[in-house]
């Protein structure tokens, strides 16, 4: 069964944030690749959501990774996956 995905405000902005970005500073091959990883991995978390590692700070977080410069931080619930967090990986 497919879990609902559920974003925070906080990972709505980092989202807005990151298009915004990309669109500003790269070109829109990578903007769109982007959100094809994105789109993609919330489809794979939906039906596999342990797919991504715990975090080493949080056991209750879990990481994956969208391509190699964005990450993706979210928690299992019963019935939904909250997404928490959408970071570059560089940041800590």
């Amino acid at each position: 069964m497919e879990k609902e995905i559920v974003w925070t405000a906080t990972a709505q902005n980092e989202f807005r944030d990151i298009l915004f970005y990309l669109e500003s500073n790269w070109t829109s091959e990578v903007l769109s690749t982007f959100q094809r990883k994105l789109e993609l991995k919330i489809k794979l978390l939906q039906k596999q959501p342990n797919v991504g590692y715990k975090s080493s700070k949080y056991s209750r977080f879990r990481q994956t990774l969208i391509g190699r410069h964005y990450k993706l931080i979210y928690s299992i619930k019963r019935n939904h996956i909250v997404i928490l967090r959408i970071k570059h990986t560089r940041m800590k």
